[in-house]
C-alpha cells in the first residue's frame, strides 16, 4: 500500500498527468546527490534535482512474492555529479537510493513513493557509462542465516572464530597484558616510496606512445635474433640510421608534494634494462635521467651510462637514492642509440621504472613491523617507553613487566618491482615460509600509491619470481615502488588448518560427518 496526498492522488486519476521521477542517493559518508529525468531541474523539499545527468534504468516491479525486486541502472560520468574516480573509489558503494514520483507542474503536491534500496556491484565502461544494480529492501531475506555442517571450515581467516592473528593490535604504552595476548611493535623507520607514473614504461603498448622520439627512428619489438623483452611482450630497438633518441617527461606536480621537495628530502632510484638485439655487440646506447625545474632547465642528472656496447644479455643500468635538488618539478628519461657497425641501430632498452623515497618520516606501512607479532609470554604491564626488540624469532624481550616472544607474521610487507598490467606484477616480499600459492587466496592492502587503502584477493602466487596476479584489475595503475601488505589464503579444509596454520582447536568445519552419498547408501550396493 502506497500513500500518497489527496492533491496528488486526484492528480494520478486525472486524464493527463505530469510526472517526473526523482532519485536522491546517500553515500555512507553522508554526501547526498539528487537526480531527475525531467527536462529541467526540479526543487522538491527544498533540494535542487539535477536534470543534467544522464541515466536510464530497467523498469521497476513490485509482487507480494518476497521475491528479489532489483533493478538496473545506467548513466555517465559528470564531473559535478557521480565521477569515474569517486566509482573506483568505492565511494557509492553500497550508497542508499530512493526512487519516487513528483508532479513537476506542482511539486508541492508530495511524491509517490516507488522503491528503496543499496547500490550493488558497479561496472564502468571505457566509453564513460557505469552500470550498477540497484538491490531492494527484500535482497535482505536472500542471505542465509545460521550454518549448516560442512566439511570445510566455516570461519573467514583472521576472524574471531578462526583467532589466527592475521592482523593484530599495535602494543599500548603503560598497558596491561595476559599470557597468549598478541601485538604489533613498530621496530624499524621504514620510510615510504613512491612510484615514478611512467608511460609505457616497457613498450608494451606496442609503440612508442608516451614517449617522444627526438630523432632517427626506432621501433617496440617482441624479438630480434636471440634477444627477447626482459618484462613483458615487447621492448625498443633501434632502427635502420645511424642514430636516434627517444624521451619521455614525467611531470611530478602531484606525485611530489613540493616543500619537501625543496627541503632536499627526497631520494630518487631510477633506472632500466640496457642490452643490444640480433647478436650485434657493438652498437653503442646511452641512458640518461635528468630532474628539471618548472621552466625545463636541467638541475641534476642522476643517471648517465654514457654510450656502451651491450652484448645480447639485459642488464640493469640504475641510480639508486640519488638525492633530489630543490626545485625539481620534472623527471626526464632520454635514451640514444649510435650505430657502429652493420645497418642498424641495435642498441635496446626495455623496463623503466623508480620511485622516490620520502625520508622526512617513517610510516605506518607493514615493513615498520619487520615482519613480525609477539606473543606475550609473561603477565606484566608495558613501559612508558619502548624498549629496543629484539626481532629474532623465538626471542623475548622484557618491556616493563612484561614479556613478549617474537613470532613470524602471517602478513607481510611487499615492495612493487615490476608490473604487467593492472593485475599482475611481481615484487619483493620477505617470506620464507611462501612455497607456490602460498599467498593465493589471501588479500592484498595497498598502502601507499593511487590505490592505497583498496583491498584486493590474490589469486595466484609464484615464489621464484615473485609474481602476483590479482582476481580482478586495480581501479588505478600500480606503480612500480607502491607497498603493501599481504597475508596468505585459506582453502579451509582441515589438513590446510593443520599444517598451515597449526590451528585444528579453533577448525569451524566437520570433516568426518558423512556426506550425501553416504547416507543415501545400502548395504550390497552395486
Amino acid at each position: 500500500m502506497k500513500s500518497v496526498s489527496a492533491a496528488l492522488a486526484a492528480h494520478l486519476a486525472g486524464p493527463v498527468t505530469t510526472l517526473a521521477t526523482c532519485w536522491r542517493i546517500t553515500r555512507r559518508d553522508g554526501r547526498e546527490f539528487f537526480f531527475t529525468d525531467h527536462d529541467r531541474d526540479l526543487v522538491f523539499e527544498g533540494e535542487v534535482y539535477r536534470a543534467s545527468s544522464g541515466y536510464s534504468r530497467t523498469a521497476i516491479a513490485n509482487d507480494s512474492s518476497l521475491g528479489v525486486d532489483n533493478l538496473d541502472v545506467e548513466g555517465v560520468f559528470d564531473t559535478q555529479a557521480i565521477t569515474e574516480e569517486e566509482l573506483r573509489a568505492g565511494l557509492f558503494d553500497q550508497a542508499e537510493v530512493r526512487i519516487f514520483l513528483v508532479n513537476w507542474a506542482d511539486p508541492s503536491m508530495g511524491s509517490l513513493r516507488m522503491r528503496r534500496g543499496w547500490f550493488g556491484e558497479v561496472v564502468l565502461t571505457e566509453q564513460g557509462v557505469f552500470r550498477t544494480e540497484l538491490r531492494g529492501m527484500t535482497q535482505a531475506l536472500s542471505q542465509r542465516i545460521g550454518e549448516l555442517y560442512s566439511p570445510e571450515c566455516r570461519a573467514d581467516l583472521g576472524d574471531d572464530r578462526c583467532k589466527v592473528p592475521i592482523h593484530p593490535p599495535e602494543i599500548q604504552r603503560s598497558a596491561a597484558y595476559a599470557v597468549g595476548d598478541i601485538v604489533r611493535v613498530r621496530t624499524s623507520s621504514a620510510l615510504a616510496t613512491i612510484g615514478i607514473p611512467f608511460v609505457n614504461p616497457g613498450f608494451d603498448a606496442g609503440d612508442l606512445s608516451g614517449w617522444t622520439l627526438v630523432s632517427g627512428s626506432a621501433s617496440a619489438k617482441t624479438s630480434n635474433g636471440a634477444l627477447g623483452p626482459k618484462t613483458g611482450t615487447h621492448f625498443i630497438e633501434g632502427g635502420n640510421v645511424s642514430s636516434f633518441e627517444v624521451r619521455q617527461t614525467v611531470d611530478l606536480a602531484g606525485v611530489l608534494d613540493p616543500a619537501t621537495t625543496d627541503g632536499g628530502s627526497y631520494l630518487l632510484t631510477v633506472g632500466a634494462w640496457r642490452a643490444n638485439g640480433g647478436g650485434d655487440t657493438a652498437d653503442q646506447g646511452r641512458v640518461r635521467v635528468e630532474l628539471l625545474d618548472e621552466a625545463g632547465a636541467v638541475l641534476a642528472t642522476p643517471l648517465d651510462t654514457g654510450n656502451e656496447a651491450m652484448a645480447g644479455v639485459w642488464t640493469l643500468r640504475q641510480a639508486a637514492d640519488a638525492p633530489v635538488p630543490a626545485g625539481a618539478r620534472q623527471l626526464r628519461v632520454v635514451f640514444s642509440g649510435t650505430r657502429v657497425s652493420g645497418t642498424a641501430c641495435n642498441a635496446a632498452l626495455d623496463g623503466v621504472s623508480g620511485y622516490f623515497t620520502d625520508t622526512t618520516t617513517g610510516v605506518g606501512t607493514a615493513a615498520v613491523y619487520e615482519n613480525r607479532i609477539y606473543r606475550c609470554v609473561a603477565v606484566g604491564t608495558t613501559a612508558a617507553v619502548q624498549p629496543a626488540y629484539d626481532t629474532g624469532v623465538g626471542q623475548q624481550t622484557t618491556d616493563g613487566s612484561a614479556v613478549f616472544e617474537a613470532m613470524e607474521a602471517w602478513s607481510r610487507a611487499g615492495l612493487v618491482a615490476d608490473v604487467v598490467d593492472r593485475a599482475v606484477f611481481t615484487a619483493s616480499i620477505d617470506e620464507p615460509r611462501a612455497a607456490d600459492g602460498w599467498f593465493a587466496g589471501g588479500v592484498l592492502t595497498w598502502e601507499s600509491g593511487p590505490n592505497t587503502g583498496r583491498s584486493i584477493e590474490v589469486k595466484a602466487w609464484t615464489q621464484a619470481s615473485g609474481r602476483i596476479e590479482l582476481f580482478l584489475p586495480m581501479g588505478y595503475a600500480i606503480r612500480v615502488g607502491d607497498l603493501f601488505r599481504i597475508h596468505p589464503g585459506c582453502d579451509k579444509r582441515l589438513d590446510t588448518c593443520i599444517d598451515r596454520f597449526a590451528n585444528v582447536l579453533n577448525f569451524r568445519g566437520e570433516p568426518y560427518v558423512p556426506g550425501q552419498d553416504a547416507i543415501m547408501s545400502y548395504p550390497d550396493a552395486r
